[in-house]
Order: C-alpha cells, then structure tokens, then sequence
C-alpha cells in the first residue's frame, strides 16, 4: 500500500513539473522569443508602415484570432484602446513623420561581432558635417529603429551631430533568437561604444533609450565604459525586467507573480543564461558613472510612474530627472520643446558645444 502512495505521488509531482515547465515555455514564447518581439506594429514590413493606418489595417487582417487577442492585451497594458487606435493619436503624425525621414534619408546598416558571439547589426546616420557627437538611440519593446526616427532627425539635422540605432535582441535584424529586455543587450552595446571608439577620432558618445531601450540604458552604464560615453537619456525605463513582470501580472493580467512568473523565469534562466531578478537597473545604476537623465510620464502604467524614484535614487552619477504632466508610456517626446530642450540643456553641462534646442 505504501509503495502504491509513494508510486501515485511521484506520478503527481512529475505531473505537476511538467505542467509548471509547460506553462513558463509557452510565457517564453509569448512574451521573450523572436517573434514576440516582431508581433504587430514591428512586423509591418516598411511599405506597409509608410502606409500607416492603411498599412495596419493589412496586417490586422493576416492576423490569426490568437495574435489579435494577443495584441488587444498589450494593447490594453499599454494603455492604447483597440488594434489601430497608435494611429488616432494626437502625436501619431510626428511620429509618421519621424519614419518618413528615416527611410527617406537612407541608413547605413553597419554590423559588428558581439563578445557573445553573435553578429549585430545597426542603423547609421553620419553627418556630412563630420561631427564627433554620437546619440545611440535604443529603441523599446516590440520597436525597431526606425522607430526613433524622430529623434534621430533632431539630433542629426538640428543638432548636427552622427546618429547610431542598434537593433536590440531578437529585433528586426538583429540574428539573436531570444528577446533579453536589455541585459544581453548591455554587452552589445557596450561593444557598439567600442566600436565607435575604435573607428572615429575621439567620439563623445550620448546614449538615448526609450522603454526597454532605457533599460538597456541603465543597465549599460553600469558597466566599465570608456570616457567617451559622455552622459545618458532613459525615458521611461523599468527597475528591473522581474519588478515590470510582477507589476504586469497583477495590473493587466490579475493574477499573482507565483507560480507563472517562477515558470517562466525558470525556463528564461535555462534560455537566456540568467535570472529574470538578475537583471536589474537599479543594481547597475549603483555602479554607474555615467551622468544621466532620467524621464517618465505620470501617467505611465506601463512601466508604473513610480519607478521614476527608485531608478534615480539608485544612481551613483550625477543625475537629474523630468515628469512630463499626462504622459502616457513612451509619449513623453511628443512635448516636444519641453522633451528636448531638457535634454538639451542636461548634456550641455557635460559636452557645451551640443546645438542648442531653441534653435530647432
């Protein structure tokens, strides 16, 4: 009798884990593969994002029933109401001509060979005046560069400076199979910077990263950089990649952190190499050197508001910090004169020669 308990309960728990393991590689595949990464607006191919609303609306309707649930739901914890409503925006024709410029001025795809073995590629602007700034420019979630072509216009026709836009993991063309919501891309673009270094004359280096681009902002400057990378812009970023899933899971989807989010950390650590809770910005910020801005939106539920402080007491760097009133995630640019004279006058403390914003 006892050995057929002992029999029944060992069946049970292999039931169990396998169920567990089960759930945390289906999270994986929806939220940290490759094509998690490429869901919705980034799979739109270039033509179809030149088209706009007309150009979603294609896509929408290749959409199978499962990928429209699942982007009502990242909708929904963006804060955007409906499939296409991006494009009802207020702010969406800035962006729309942010992605004109981008392609109508023709990026130079640069690749360069990560410490982590694999290739990476990126998007360059190289200004004909032949200036010795650099913005890298990391885009978020579900982005791409192209993406950033707003900014990257400011900074390259107004500010006259060069313009870098690596694709992040798992992104666009980037050949990594695994999204890593800025850690693994910490190396990469300490690798860039290296790059830079290596290949232009003495380059003052501005990192500007929005969303999980901020992310891999702050988590890069905890890293031993070289003197050139002057000072950095996180906008909107996330303490942590586990703080952002915890708030997440009890936010959008109401459920409590154990044991989906364990699940899937168990399976990120076997794939990706790491912890989720390893992969902090807060820690990294501990150790950074880098000066650096920090910006959110107050009404941010995305990344929550009040990750803004925890980011900013955190840093050892001197710092600063701006909340743009109403801003919703990632919308903070959009007031423009506000955004970008801010930053404007942050990097000027640290590299004056920087074109001044009031004359954009």
């Amino acid at each position: 009798m006892a050995v057929k308990i002992l029999i029944y309960a060992v069946c049970i728990a292999a039931v169990l884990v396998l169920f567990y393991y089960g759930v945390g590689v289906a999270l994986f595949s929806q939220m940290l593969s490759k094509k998690a990464a490429s869901r919705g607006y980034n799979d739109l191919s270039d033509a179809h994002a030149l088209l706009g609303k007309a150009g979603a609306s294609i896509k929408v309707q290749q959409m199978s029933a499962w990928e429209r649930f699942l982007m009502r739901i990242i909708n929904k914890a963006a804060g955007v109401d409906g499939l296409d409503a991006f494009y009802d925006k207020p702010y969406y024709q800035s962006f729309f001509d942010g992605l004109k410029w981008f392609f109508d001025n023709t990026p130079k795809n640069i690749t360069i060979d990560s410490p982590r073995g694999e290739r990476l590629h990126a998007e360059m602007f190289l200004n004909e005046k032949k200036s010795d700034i650099w913005f890298i420019c990391l885009h978020g979630f579900s982005s791409s560069p192209r993406d950033f072509g707003g900014a990257a216009k400011i900074y390259h026709d107004e500010w006259g400076c060069n313009v870098l836009l690596p694709y992040l993991c798992a992104h666009g063309k980037s050949e990594s199979k695994y999204i890593s919501m800025g850690w693994l891309d910490r190396i990469d673009i300490a690798a860039w910077i290296d790059y830079l270094v290596k290949e232009y004359d003495n380059p003052k280096i501005i990192l500007h990263g929005v969303s999980m681009g901020a992310a891999t902002t702050m988590m890069t400057t905890g890293e031993d950089l070289p003197p050139n990378v002057i000072c950095a812009v996180a906008d909107c970023g996330y303490t942590s990649v586990w703080d952002e899933y915890v708030e997440q899971a009890k936010v959008t989807f109401h459920v409590p952190p154990f044991p989906v989010l364990y699940a899937l950390n168990t399976v990120a650590k076997k794939r990706l190499g790491f912890p989720l809770k390893e992969a902090s910005c807060v820690e990294q910020l501990k150790k950074s050197k880098t000066p650096t801005l920090f910006i959110h939106g107050d009404a941010d539920t995305f990344v929550p508001y009040w990750m803004l402080d925890k980011v900013y007491d955190a840093c050892r760097a001197p710092k600063d910090k701006l909340t743009v009133q109403g801003a919703d995630h990632a919308e903070s640019g959009y007031e423009f004169d506000l955004y970008y004279g801010t930053i404007q006058k942050f990097i000027a403390r640290y590299l004056p020669e920087i074109k001044a914003v009031e004359e954009v």
